[in-house]
Formats: structure tokens, C-alpha cells, sequence
């Protein structure tokens, strides 16, 4: 993932439980986010000193694993977290 789309990444993260929606530009399609909507239990934002993201296009990447719920960076068994 380029580093301009993994910055916008992180910035909607922020946004979404502020405004609800993932930019200002998006605000005047949502509702105001309320108190009784919670995340998913597992979720995490992105940590990039933990959760490590690859550029999709280069020729060197990763093969994706056959379990897709490993993509899920909020997830603990994310493909691409560093572990201690």
C-alpha cells in the first residue's frame, strides 16, 4: 500500500468516531455518529510500529494467505504483524 493511501487510511480511522464519515467532504452524506455504536470488539486502529503494509503493485509482495481473515490488521493473527 502506497504511503499516501495508508495516511488517508489512518486519517478516516481518526474521523470516523469523531464526524462519521472518513473526510469533511463525506460529512454531508452521514449522520453524526452515537454513543451506542461500538466497533467491532476486535478492532485496532493501525499501528505502523506494529501492523506492516506492502505495496500491492511491486513485483517482490507477498502472496496473499489462503485464510482471508488473516488480512485484517485488527485482528491477532494479521499476516503482516511484527511479533516480539
Amino acid at each position: 500500500m502506497s504511503d499516501r493511501y495508508l495516511s488517508l487510511l489512518i486519517e478516516a480511522q481518526r474521523n470516523c468516531p469523531a464526524f462519521g464519515a472518513c473526510d469533511e467532504h463525506g460529512r454531508r452524506y452521514v449522520r453524526p455518529p452515537t454513543d451506542d455504536e461500538p466497533l467491532a470488539p476486535a478492532w485496532l486502529p493501525i499501528d505502523l510500529t506494529r501492523d506492516s503494509f506492502e505495496d500491492r503493485t511491486a513485483d517482490n509482495r507477498a502472496p496473499w494467505p489462503d485464510d482471508r481473515s488473516a488480512l485484517c490488521w485488527w485482528l491477532p493473527s494479521f499476516w503482516r504483524r511484527d511479533r516480539p
